[in-house]
């Protein structure tokens, strides 16, 4: 294998020989042609012919004669001179390989001429050509003894041409072992369009524009010109113009790429080639890349607005609260066909270890499909306080990003986002209040203005129940400005018998905002833990309830709502001369009622006022109180409640005197939904009464039902209907 010192000394033994020989240190070049004017028949066209030489080689001239031949015409040719900023080094050439293992440095020289055809054809040809390859190439047959040939073609007979412009450096220098992703960008005035090829490098006399294909040395061919690993896997994206190989071996090889560019006839129906650029290019492969290349993808902790962070020592950047844009940039550049599109090369996590969606990356790639810093869009915006994680994965793509030299950021390689600014969501629990004696009422409030109204999700509503340690989700509320929640899991029998925690929380931007302080139900209940009965003595209930906590109390109000023709009343505020005061003060949670009322069906509850916010009012659950007309003496006597539970102790539905009727007594139970649920035989027997079953022998659930018991005596010519409640309380 050659050695790259020969470059080094084939230059030193060119120093001073003519000017025959003074491009033979030529690495690479094109030539492109840009339509100007017509005049008459004739053409002129602007000719750009971009060099590359190495440096150590023997200086380039002040101008170069660039030709254009046609069998239709006669030759043209033109004097291009060397334009101001040529001889700068390459700027890609070094950003993986260090100029000692290169052995090589290349510089930029462009000429600019005018040039005109003589007329239309199919087949004008602009070329240039200069004498011997570098002696150290090791792909193409006696190097030193090879011309440098590069051409452009036009075909203008439907239609002038401006040619592709190669945007991308040709010259580069690469490192074995590693994949390299390559692209020949150019750039297409009229919107014509392109093919790319792998292309033989020519020879060519002066003054010519017929160039000869070079021969490759054994090993290589025009379209495997680099030695890789597997062998012969270089590719080539035609449509994109990617070349995409992993080099193997040491050594400097020269290649081309030609650009063949179709524009479609409208009066044929067909596309014609039109035109075709040609590039040529030395390639260097070293046997390793440089250190920094070698670490792969890295941030640059030089880049403004980067600093570690003081705890944990990552690289962080300060981002403002509802960004929706992260910029990354790196030491090295980065190869851009390695950027997964969909943004699976990184994971984001917020201050909570949650995840936040990335929606895409993109890169402004440069002509060489190389990015020094990348965008990250996120499909939500940044609207915690705290410090988010920015990590890098393995992509759908296969793979993490690619440094432009072929090298992996390491997985889980960490950015840290520094987020300060966001706002407070400002919401809060108001009220809990049984609706109707059915189901707990949960209400709250909200700022709108404290928060960025689109991020809105959802409201969450959680519930403790009696005995437990922690709140569960029972709700989700999706309109933002609807602030009530009815709890259908607590029905009439459970409003009854216990008291229910609430809190509430906001989801903005798939973050919650925090649970509000709690506030349970108002659970009233009489003193001995049953339905209120009426002492036949006093006419008395006492009832007794727990303290309400969503507000600072000043005072409870018993009140009496009554049914009449099914449907309950407006309720009045209980005010017997001989209960005590009501509104009962606060904290006083007692109340003894005394009753006088006419027969019928009541109930009583407790209500009270916020008395900062008089919108809501909260009410307890309420117990019946059912007030019947006296029985004749010959009447029977029916109980308000059983207590099924097996200890003998009102376990059974039993009515007196219902005996004394031999024609028919037979008792009909009802839910408070009007539902028959039990019935007697004709002759109702106390000695298998109901006991709080259906008629399927299935225990009911505690709560109130309604009876009617129809009683007759024929030979008395006595018919009687007694109607009224009875509430199962199966107390253990």
């Amino acid at each position: 294998m050659k050695n790259f010192l020969k470059i080094i000394l084939f230059a030193a033994a060119f120093v001073g020989m003519s000017n025959t020989a003074e491009a033979s240190h030529l690495a690479g070049g094109d030539i492109q042609y840009e339509y100007i004017s017509s005049t008459g028949g004739t053409h002129k066209y602007k000719v750009i012919a971009r060099l590359y030489r190495d440096a150590t080689g023997i200086g380039m001239p002040a101008s170069i004669t660039v030709y254009a031949c046609s069998a239709n015409y006669s030759t043209a040719s033109t004097t291009c001179t060397q334009q101001p900023g040529s001889g700068s080094v390459a700027p890609t050439l070094f950003d993986c390989v260090s100029a000692a293992n290169a052995g090589v440095s290349i510089e930029v020289y462009i000429y600019e001429g005018e040039i005109t055809l003589g007329g239309n054809a199919p087949d004008w040809t602009f070329a240039w050509s200069s004498c011997c390859r570098n002696p150290a190439v090791d792909n193409i047959t006696n190097p030193s003894s090879q011309g440098f040939y590069i051409e452009a073609k036009l075909n203008n007979q439907i239609g002038q041409n401006t040619s592709p412009e190669f945007v991308s450096e040709p010259v580069r220098a690469f490192c074995t072992g590693r994949t390299f992703n390559w692209k020949q960008s150019a750039v297409e005035p009229d919107g014509d369009s392109l093919f790319y090829r792998l292309d033989y490098v020519k020879g060519g006399n002066s003054g010519s524009c017929a160039g000869t294909n070079l021969a490759y040395a054994t090993g290589w061919t025009y379209d495997q010109p680099i030695t890789t690993s597997p062998p012969n896997s270089m590719t080539m994206n035609s449509t994109t113009g990617l070349i995409s190989f992993t080099p193997s071996a040491v050594e400097i090889d020269v290649m081309a790429v030609s650009i063949d560019e179709y524009r479609y006839d409208s009066t044929l129906y067909v596309w014609r080639k039109i035109g075709e650029v040609n590039r040529d290019m030395q390639i260097a492969i070293a046997s390793a890349c440089t250190p920094l290349a070698q670490a792969g993808v890295q941030l640059d902790y030089q880049a403004p607005g980067i600093y570690p962070d003081p705890d944990n020592g990552l690289p962080t950047v300060d981002y403002t609260c509802l960004d929706t844009l992260v910029t990354m940039k790196f030491q090295v550049k980065l190869d851009c066909s390695s950027i997964s599109p969909d943004g699976t090369d990184f994971r984001l996590t917020k201050p909570d270890g949650q995840p936040l969606a990335i929606k895409s990356l993109s890169a402004n790639c440069d002509n060489n499909n190389e990015a020094t810093e990348m965008t990250v869009t996120l499909y939500k915006p940044l609207s915690k306080n705290g410090k988010y994680f920015l990590y890098s994965k393995v992509g759908n793509d296969g793979n993490t990003l690619l440094n432009k030299c072929g090298f992996p950021m390491n997985e889980f390689d960490t950015i840290q986002l520094n987020v300060q600014g966001c706002f407070n969501a400002l919401y809060d629990l108001e009220n809990v209040s049984i609706e109707n004696d059915e189901n707990p009422v949960v209400e709250w409030s909200a700022d709108t203005s404290s928060y960025p109204n689109y991020l809105f999700q959802e409201w969450q509503i959680f519930r403790k129940d009696p005995g437990a340690a922690t709140y569960n989700k029972v709700g989700t509320v999706f309109n933002q400005y609807k602030y009530d929640f009815k709890d259908n899991q607590i029905g009439f029998i459970k409003v009854d018998q216990d008291s229910y925690d609430y809190r509430i929380n906001m989801k903005l931007n798939d973050d919650l905002q925090g649970e509000t302080s709690d506030a349970h139900s108002i659970l009233l209940e009489r003193d001995n833990g049953v339905v209120p009965i009426i002492d036949p003595d006093t006419n008395a209930i006492n009832l007794q309830w727990n303290t309400y906590n969503a507000w600072p109390v000043d005072s409870y109000a018993v009140v009496l709502q009554e049914k009449i023709a099914g449907t309950w009343m407006a309720e009045f505020v209980h005010d017997h001369v001989g209960s005590p005061q009501n509104p009962v003060v606060a904290p006083d949670t007692t109340y003894q009622m005394f009753v006088e009322l006419l027969p019928g069906e009541y109930r009583v509850c407790i209500r009270t006022l916020n008395p900062m916010d008089t919108q809501y009012t909260a009410y307890s659950n309420c117990l019946p109180i059912i007030v019947t007309t006296p029985p004749v003496p010959d009447t029977v006597v029916v109980p308000n409640f059983i207590t099924p539970n097996s200890d003998n102790i009102n376990d059974e539905f039993i009515v007196r005197f219902v005996e004394d009727y031999e024609d028919l007594s037979r008792v009909s139970i009802f839910n408070r939904w009007g539902d028959r649920v039990w019935q007697s035989e004709a002759l109702y027997d106390n000695s298998t009464p109901w006991r709080g079953t259906n008629q399927n022998g299935a225990k009911l659930a505690d709560g109130v039902y309604f009876y009617t018991i129809e009683l007759l005596n024929a030979a008395d010519n006595y018919e009687y209907v007694v109607t009224g409640s009875v509430t199962i309380l199966d107390a253990q």
